[in-house]
């Protein structure tokens, strides 16, 4: 007998949280817009609630199957698998993507001697794992991690505070180039990544307990993982200044590596991997479940149950 998949709202705050902050976070966002960066982060936001709007409005017509689904019933059923099967040629390059990436950050700060090979075999091994036990299991094991990341957030900041590494002078002059570059930096880019990434969520969707939470708990969730992502914008820019910004891979990193409180409290660079490792798990995690889920759908891949 098949159970029905459910998670809470709660549930899907968290993993949206986790998705659109592990990997934004790793980056600069909006770069090309220099010490204006945090204003085409927030354009970009913006255009991203309007765009998730959209996607919740599509789910209320098909509340009850997955998008690689009902885009078969508004398309027909041969243009809809090839909508459907580029989604998950999408979902699957995002995941290995952001694996690189991670491969890469923890060759670099916590396991210089080991192999990019290993590291992305164990990763996707435990990325597996998880999914082999449910989506359910996921959600609540991001219920965890999200508790463990607002922890290191405030750390982090509290700390930066502390060391007195900040200088607003790096956030000016506002607005010297004018428009035109923050608008490029948000239009396509920004509004790419992250938050166009979101429609991974439809997917999920059909899953929540209560349908009106796609609306209710997910638009919430977009704005407070933004407002996070402004946070790392602005503070990054105002520890680094853009000319260091503009050279680091791992601006975040490289931001934390400046406290010093004391000669006592400082090298608090673990803190940070732990943060993005975290939040590259559940991204990666969400991608590969809705790379698996569509691809069961087109091909009509049946789970048995023994």
């Amino acid at each position: 007998m098949n159970r029905k998949i459910v998670i809470s709202g709660y549930q899907f705050f968290c993993t949206m949280f986790l998705f659109e902050v592990g990997t934004a976070s790793l980056v600069a966002l909006a770069p090309r817009a220099k010490q204006d960066a945090w204003i085409g982060l927030l354009l970009s936001l913006i255009l991203g609630c309007l765009l998730y709007y959209v996607y919740t409005k599509l789910f209320e017509f098909y509340p009850d199957i997955p998008f690689t689904q009902y885009v078969q019933i508004i398309l027909g059923e041969y243009a809809g698998k090839l909508v459907v099967l580029s989604y998950i040629i999408y979902f699957i390059y995002m995941a290995s993507l952001i694996l690189r990436k991670f491969e890469e950050l923890l060759v670099m700060t916590l396991f210089n001697s080991s192999s990019l090979i290993l590291i992305g075999m164990l990763m996707l091994f435990l990325i597996m794992y998880g999914l082999n036990k449910g989506i359910e299991t996921i959600v609540r094991t991001n219920e965890v991690i999200f508790v463990l990341i607002m922890i290191i957030i405030v750390l982090i900041i509290t700390f930066e505070f502390i060391a007195k590494v900040y200088d607003i002078n790096n956030l000016r002059p506002v607005l010297e180039n004018g428009w035109v570059p923050i608008i490029k930096a948000a239009i396509p880019q920004g509004l790419t990544l992250p938050f166009g990434e979101v429609v991974t969520f439809i997917m999920l969707m059909p899953l929540l307990n209560k349908k009106e939470k796609a609306l209710k708990v997910g638009m919430p969730a977009l704005i407070f993982s933004g407002l996070i992502l402004l946070i790392f914008t602005l503070k990054n820019i105002a520890i680094l200044g853009v000319p260091v910004l503009e050279r680091t891979l791992f601006p975040l990193l490289t931001a934390i590596s400046y406290i010093n409180i004391v000669n006592f409290l400082q090298r608090l660079d673990s803190f940070i991997v732990i943060f993005m490792v975290c939040g590259g798990f559940a991204k990666i995690t969400v991608f590969f479940y809705c790379a698996v889920s569509g691809s069961a759908d087109i091909f009509n891949i049946k789970k048995v149950d023994n």
